[in-house]
């Protein structure tokens, strides 16, 4: 028997699946797909199983095949170093995207009965090695499906809460290989199956400078999109949380103290303010790098020393447990040492998954837990805070999906209180505007999402 029961969407989610070749289950973040799928697994009573996953995933499924499934089958995970006898003749194997590339053409080679392909945007680009693995090689209106994963699966179901990161374009792997016949005119008046005939009808795209000489085509948004969510009708089911009950997250600038001595300080080698707050607006990542990689690092030390003192007076007033984020390696050093006395675990982009998983077991379960430590893109998936009601971004990151992401680590099924997620900003400073900017855009991501 399992050791979860399901909740009645996650059996609606599962037996959506089962009921489909191919299908795409696109519920938001902490919805609970993982259970839905492995449901719809057993569903199909399902004998040889593939999972390809995050590398931080790769627990979480480990761990969730005991969860929920019904039958007690033999599960391996690929860690690292190549595929065994082992690997290969488990009932479910688990496999990080990192890893597919090299693995492929073996798994390829076998025969499963169901591919759960999870956070399968990271299978979005039609250049990318993992993408080629996973869907095969895209060339003009074909797709050589030689040594393609997807193809040695009966039964291929792709799991995202993300499933357009960036444009439209971003489903066209998976629509290529998984449901090809939705590109003809069967669903539509245009015959989309060339990624060029894809780009054209659902894609704004403009030139975009990138030297005096040379131009490129930037995708800059989708157009005709009632059209292309027409021909996914039946493909895919996406549920928000607001769907099944559980409470987004509220946001909020954590303001952090400076004198004017440090404010001179840390802008002394600012130049073009005014262009930095626009490149934060238009989602310029890369000048915002360019302009703001060294003030990040400045400022994330006056920051994380902010945060320790917030976190302490939190602490004195009653505040239970509390989730901070962070960029850089340096920062999250800061405030583990600062609030040591607390309780803290640590998750960065070194910890392995067997560490992960037991910061955050320790961080749900034992009182005297009190802290938890992330780096921000290490911690945007597969990990369950909930624990905490409070988070905080002690540094952020210039892209607000990742944001987003990280920030919906404290909201789940479980969650009783109201959620709120803070991000730290040097007053009366540019920090403070640019700050603004990127969580406007983080709770414009979430309220979408919903």
């Amino acid at each position: 028997m399992s050791r979860h029961d399901p909740l009645l969407h996650q059996l609606i989610g599962a037996e959506f699946l089962s009921k489909r070749r191919s299908a795409l289950l696109a519920d938001a973040p902490r919805v609970g797909k993982t259970g839905a799928a492995i449901i719809a697994s057993d569903y199909v009573q399902a004998d040889r199983i593939l999972v390809v996953t995050t590398a931080s995933g790769r627990p979480v499924w480990s761990r969730g095949f005991d969860d929920w499934s019904v039958f007690r089958r033999k599960t391996a995970v690929l860690y690292k170093g190549g595929l065994t006898k082992e690997h290969l003749t488990a009932d479910r194997l688990i496999v990080g995207w990192p890893a597919l590339s090299a693995v492929h053409k073996t798994l390829a080679a076998e025969q499963w009965d169901v591919g759960i392909f999870d956070e399968s945007h990271y299978a979005k680009s039609t250049e990318a090695k993992r993408t080629q693995a996973l869907y095969g090689v895209f060339d003009g209106d074909h797709r050589n499906n030689h040594h393609a994963i997807s193809d040695a699966c009966a039964i291929r179901w792709p799991l995202t809460g993300t499933p357009i990161p960036n444009a439209p374009n971003d489903l066209f792997p998976m629509m290529r290989a998984l449901c090809p016949e939705r590109l003809t005119t069967k669903h539509g008046e245009f015959d989309v199956s060339s990624y060029k005939d894809f780009l054209a009808r659902y894609c704004h795209v403009r030139k975009k400078a990138i030297s005096r000489w040379t131009k490129i085509d930037v995708i800059v948004g989708g157009k005709n999109l009632p059209e292309l969510n027409a021909r996914l009708k039946g493909f895919w089911l996406r549920r928000t949380q607001a769907d099944v009950g559980i409470t987004s997250p509220i946001y909020d600038l954590l303001p952090v103290h400076i004198t004017d001595a440090q404010r001179r300080r840390i802008e002394a080698d600012i130049e073009g303010a005014e262009d930095i707050l626009a490149a934060a607006e238009t989602g310029e990542t890369k000048s915002l790098d360019m302009h703001l990689g060294t003030l990040r690092r400045a400022t994330g030390s006056v920051k994380a020393a902010g945060v320790i003192q917030a976190v302490k007076d939190e602490f004195e007033s009653g505040l239970d447990k509390i989730v901070i984020m962070c960029w850089h390696k340096d920062a999250m050093d800061q405030i583990q040492a600062g609030l040591s006395s607390y309780g803290v675990v640590r998750v960065d982009g070194g910890t392995t998954p067997t560490k992960r998983d037991a910061a955050q077991q320790a961080f749900q379960t034992d009182r005297k837990c009190r802290v938890f430590v992330g780096q921000i893109i290490a911690c945007g998936e597969a990990i369950d805070l909930s624990a905490a009601a409070e988070l905080i971004f002690a540094e952020s990151s210039f892209v607000p999906k990742d944001m987003a992401q990280a920030a919906l680590r404290i909201t789940n099924h479980g969650q009783r209180r109201q959620p709120r997620v803070r991000v730290a900003a040097l007053e009366g400073s540019i920090d403070e505007a640019l700050q603004s900017i990127l969580t406007r855009k983080v709770k414009t991501i979430t309220e979408t999402m919903k």
